[in-house]
């Protein structure tokens, strides 16, 4: 189609521009091309609207849908044996959940309408996630019991598959509200899921299956660190951002650029999303630490940008030339507030939010489930970066690694990584108290709150 050019020289001129080596005639150019390319774009979401319309009348029920979606990341699972990956796919239906497990020796159906004596009910289900929710989100509050009887109901009827054929990798396809449950957090009666094995949630563009493993891409952040009328101030975003792009003053883990608060505008985020684009690997990694609240219509979704302006799912899905997430590798939002707490919602804001960015091309996301601490936030994000990059290990990994650091008080263990970690540093810089040892430092995050609501999308390595 002739608007294929045109994108890539759109691509082209941005990337220039993220340079700072944009003249005032390709400016002219590149805002041209744009409104030419909005035009197409109009045209054709018109006629897709009316394809997905028809398409979506194909499929009848339920049940068609969750057996459809199940062919090629289950092949990858049997083809690619090296991984220790397994594949669980899950279907709540009002009297019984169904769920598929695909390891690399078989696949097996497990059809549960008994939990613990009594008929399934997915309402049951859903108050027992409700409050779940409710325990992980306040470090006072005790999440196991609710957290064992969730484990007993999603994870015990393929526990022996998964010991069987010696998974580490659970790739996860969730239905309604399990799309809300952090399963990292899931306790067996002594010990969390995210203990013994990494998660990634699947999507539907397939990067679980053909994504590759990036290492030294460029990257890109950008925070909000100021108190608006709807959101309190991050001030730990600062420290945050801090260890992870390198300042002036040398500090932090790499080379980047750096966009905080009026600086952070719509300009700013789109030339971030191109930041790869002329690198050999063309992806980079976009961090964003700003508030990003998932309300229950792509419209009602927004990112707070540093200038107060709320950016909507509706906004960057109607202006593909502006927010193109093709040149990226992984996106993170490290402060999302989703829906959990409304009772009427199934968790579908979470789908579109990672829908729209890997429809886009992006091939990764890592979000919030629900707002953390700032200290333990940067934390995290700062280890997460630092074993991926420099200790040679896959997203899910580096991020189960830092979970399990955070459960064990041994946050920058030296047998994780050799290197002298940066989240020493930074644990000075936020104020907190801490015990040191050789062994890494204990910051009383133990608690669930403060690791488990980031989870993982699309490509995993």
């Amino acid at each position: 189609p002739p608007a294929i050019p045109e994108a890539r020289r759109a691509a082209q001129l941005r990337a220039q521009s993220t340079l700072k080596q944009l003249t005032s005639a390709q400016a002219r150019e590149l805002a041209a091309i744009e409104e030419r390319l909005a035009l197409a774009r109009t045209a054709h979401e018109s006629g897709l609207d009316h394809i997905l319309g028809a398409a979506g009348a194909i499929v009848q029920t339920e049940e068609a849908g969750f057996q459809v979606g199940l062919g090629p990341i289950d092949k990858f699972v049997e083809r690619n044996r090296r991984e220790q990956a397994a594949a669980l796919h899950y279907l709540v239906l009002p009297d019984r959940l169904n769920i598929i497990v695909t390891t690399r020796d078989k696949s097996t159906s497990h059809i549960v309408t008994e939990w613990q004596g009594e008929p399934f009910r997915e309402a049951r289900m859903n108050h027992e996630i409700a409050e779940l929710h409710k325990a992980l989100s306040d470090p006072e509050l005790d999440p196991l019991p609710r957290s064992r009887e969730l484990y007993d109901l999603l994870l015990a009827p393929v526990a022996e598959d998964l010991r069987q054929s010696d998974s580490r990798l659970l790739l996860l396809s969730l239905d309604k509200r399990l799309r809300y449950l952090p399963f990292g957090a899931l306790n067996n009666g002594s010990r969390f899921l995210v203990q013994d094995y990494e998660t990634s949630i699947l999507t539907n563009n397939g990067h679980e299956v053909t994504g590759l493993k990036v290492t030294g891409a460029p990257f890109a952040a950008l925070g909000m660190t100021q108190e608006t009328v709807d959101f309190v101030a991050l001030p730990g975003v600062a420290v945050e951002l801090d260890g992870i792009v390198k300042g002036e003053d040398g500090f932090g883990l790499f080379d980047g650029s750096v966009k905080m608060d009026a600086a952070f505008d719509r300009p700013a985020l789109g030339a971030a999303l191109q930041i790869g684009a002329p690198t050999p690997s063309g992806v980079g990694i976009v961090h964003v630490s700003s508030h990003f609240a998932l309300g229950e219509t792509d419209q009602d979704s927004f990112l707070l940008l540093g200038t107060g302006e709320h950016l909507t799912l509706n906004d960057i899905k109607l202006d593909r030339a502006a927010f193109d997430f093709e040149h990226v590798e992984l996106l993170t939002l490290s402060a999302c507030t989703t829906g959990f707490a409304n009772p009427g919602r199934d968790g579908r804001e979470i789908d579109s939010l990672a829908k729209i960015t890997s429809d886009r091309g992006a091939k990764s996301t890592l979000a919030s489930l629900w707002p953390v601490a700032d200290s333990a936030t940067a934390i995290l994000m700062q280890r997460f970066y630092e074993l991926r990059e420099l200790g040679d290990m896959s997203k899910a990994q580096a991020l189960a690694y830092a979970q399990r650091e955070f459960i064990d008080g041994l946050i920058g263990s030296p047998d994780h990584l050799r290197t002298r970690s940066v989240v020493f540093q930074t644990a000075v810089r936020t104020g907190e108290r801490f015990q040191e040892n050789a062994s890494g430092i204990d910051l009383g995050f133990a608690h669930p709150f403060y690791w488990a609501p980031f989870v993982l999308t699309g490509n995993w390595r």
